[in-house]
This record gives structure tokens, C-alpha cells and sequence, in this order.
């Protein structure tokens, strides 16, 4: 599978970013402006659909479960397809009930009340919030009472508890999003706004495909470099695989890792192209993430070549670049602090 994937994941990453730019202005922004509820509600519906199909793949037995323990990398695909299906059928819903049944008026400010955004806001909130719970309240007494339990029985009740969480999750969110608009407290202004075809969300998953192909390739060469003695030590200690996964191979593949998200964040920050098709290229200084904006490197590419030398314009696009150089130069280092920080612990591994 990974003769498969591996080479199909860094072949993205020989696409031009002008050819990006380009299938975001003239492909995506288009399409996701008419489906914009959909898009807001695949971002809850996308993640609990793998989330659930996880659950139901461990309500299975455990001999089907590691007789067909190859369908797992299609059956991620298949979740993330009944997300997108369970997001377009939602999408309209959540636009009714909490955007007034136009979500572009809400955010203009024509219609509806705060308590929409207010909820896309909190849910984030509230998901963190319930998977603490989960870790520091409910696991500690779940191990307590199930001793003794069948694995049917167990996994049974985990699936409960999850459905009870995401209900609770989402009950609070609710509540907290009523209660915050009716203190006439609203989003809209600030976070949110008036709707702008290409805009920071679009920028957003484009930049995905530019950058995900180098943090994977980076990052698996780095698992992958492990010695094999490590994960033999530890599976003939009696460890599972997910905890060899995660307290021997993760934290001495850490520094790799950590190279690869700096380097993709690199990437992103410096990324003219792209955001400068996809954004609309608007000189503007706002959090609305439904609007556009202009990165500093698109400011520099499209300005300079018409600033007067010497002038004040010229001086302050490269004072401009020499902010973006700073920028870049801290976090360069900060993170090879840091990267260094987890080679000397996997040294000591």
C-alpha cells in the first residue's frame, strides 16, 4: 500500500503553484460559493464520520477485524465520502435553522441573529472540551467499572459514551451561542463578514495540496529511518502496536517531523502564487475569513516593479521584506531549538 500511496502523495507536489492558483480562482472559489452551508457543515460532519466509523469498525469481532485488517485505508475513504454526503444533506438544515435560510444575508448583517456564528465559533471549543472530559474524568472511572467486561460488551459502551459526548458537545454549544447572542455579542464584523468569492477559506484548501505532499514525504522518511530494533524491543515487551507507534517510534522520529511541519509552514508563508490568484489580492487588513487579503510576498511581487526607486513606496516594500526575513529568521531558529531538543531525547532513547 505504501508502494502505492507514497509516490501518488509526492506527485502532488510537482504541480506548479501558478496551476493552483489557477484551479482556485476559476474552479474551486465558484463551486464552494454556491455550496457554502454544505462546506461550513462538512467541517462537524467530516470528522465525525470517521470518528464513528472508527467506533463501528471496532464493534466487528476481532477475527473479521484482522482477517480484513487490509480494508482499512478504503474504508477511511469511505467515511470521508459519507461525511461529504451527510455535509450536503445538512448543509441546507444548519442554513435554515441558524443562518435564517441565507447565509450570505446573515453574514452581510441583513438577516438573523448571532447565535449562527456564535455556533461554528464554540463547537471547536466544546469538542476540546468533551475529549478532556473524556480523558481525565470518564476514562479513570471507565476502567474501574469494566473490569472484568467482554470486549463486546466494552466496545459496546464506548460507542455509547462517544454518541453521548458528541450529543452533550453539541447541546452545549447551543446553549452557549443563545446565550452569547442574546448578550448582543456577534461575530459578524470581525471573525466573519460580507461573503467575497475568493477568500482566505478557498486559500485555505488549496494551500493543502502544496504543502501536505512536502510534511508527508519529509515525515515518513523520518518514521520510516527508525531502527527496527526499537520496535521489535518494544513489541516483544508486550506493547501494542499504537503505543509503540506513539512512546517509542513518534518520539524518536520527533525531530523529523517537527523539520517537516516548519518546513511546510515555511512554504506557506512564503507562497506568492497561489495566494495571490486565490485571494483576490485585496490590500486590506481583516479577520473576515470569508474575504480577501494580500500576504506580504504577493504585496512585494505585485508592487515593486511599478514603485519609483528611492521612493517612499520603494522603501516600504522592502521594509516589508525585511520584516517578512525577521519573521522567517525567528521562528527558523526557534524551531531548530526546538528540533534539537528532540534529537537529544531520542539520542538518549
Amino acid at each position: 500500500m505504501k508502494a502505492r500511496v507514497k509516490p501518488a502523495i509526492e506527485l502532488m507536489a510537482s504541480l506548479p503553484s501558478v496551476v493552483l492558483g489557477f484551479l482556485a480562482a476559476l474552479v474551486l472559489a465558484p463551486f464552494v460559493e454556491n455550496i457554502v452551508p454544505q462546506v461550513m457543515a462538512a467541517f462537524v460532519t467530516v470528522p465525525l464520520s470517521l470518528l464513528g466509523g472508527a467506533y463501528l469498525w471496532q464493534l466487528l469481532p476481532r477475527k473479521s477485524t484482522v482477517r480484513h485488517a487490509g480494508l482499512r485505508l478504503p474504508l477511511h475513504f469511505a467515511a470521508l465520502a459519507g461525511g461529504l454526503l451527510l455535509a450536503a444533506g445538512t448543509g441546507p438544515i444548519l442554513e435554515r435553522l441558524l443562518f435564517a435560510g441565507d447565509i450570505k444575508g446573515w453574514l452581510d448583517g441583513q438577516i438573523g441573529g448571532a447565535a449562527g456564528g456564535w455556533f461554528f465559533a464554540l463547537l471547536p471549543l466544546a469538542g476540546l472540551g468533551a475529549f478532556l472530559l473524556s480523558v481525565n474524568v470518564l476514562n479513570p472511572w471507565w476502567r474501574r467499572m469494566s473490569a472484568g467486561w467482554s470486549r463486546e460488551r466494552l466496545v459496546l459502551f464506548d460507542f455509547a459514551k462517544f454518541v453521548a459526548l458528541v450529543l452533550a458537545a453539541g447541546l452545549a454549544t447551543l446553549a452557549g451561542a443563545h446565550l452569547l447572542g442574546g448578550l448582543g455579542l456577534d461575530l459578524r464584523g470581525g471573525l466573519v463578514g460580507t461573503y467575497i468569492q475568493r477568500n482566505a477559506l478557498i486559500v485555505g484548501f488549496v494551500m493543502g495540496f502544496a504543502v501536505i505532499p512536502i510534511i508527508y514525504t519529509i515525515s515518513e522518511d523520518a518514521l520510516a529511518s527508525v531502527p527496527d530494533h526499537l520496535r521489535s524491543a518494544s513489541l516483544g515487551a508486550g506493547a501494542t502496536p499504537w503505543q509503540t507507534a506513539s512512546r517509542i517510534i513518534l518520539p524518536t522520529a520527533a525531530s523529523g517531523v517537527f523539520s517537516a511541519l516548519m518546513i511546510g509552514l515555511g512554504r506557506a508563508v512564503g507562497e506568492t502564487m497561489i495566494v495571490l490568484m486565490a485571494a483576490g489580492n485585496t490590500p486590506i487588513l481583516d479577520w473576515n475569513i470569508f474575504n480577501g487579503f494580500r500576504t506580504l510576498s504577493a504585496n512585494i511581487a505585485v508592487e515593486l516593479p511599478e514603485a519609483v526607486k528611492n521612493s517612499t513606496h520603494y522603501r516600504t516594500l522592502f521594509l516589508a521584506a525585511l520584516t517578512l526575513f525577521i519573521m522567517t529568521f525567528l521562528i527558523n531558529t526557534a524551531a531548530e531549538a526546538v528540533r534539537l531538543r528532540f534529537r537529544k531525547r531520542a539520542f538518549e532513547l
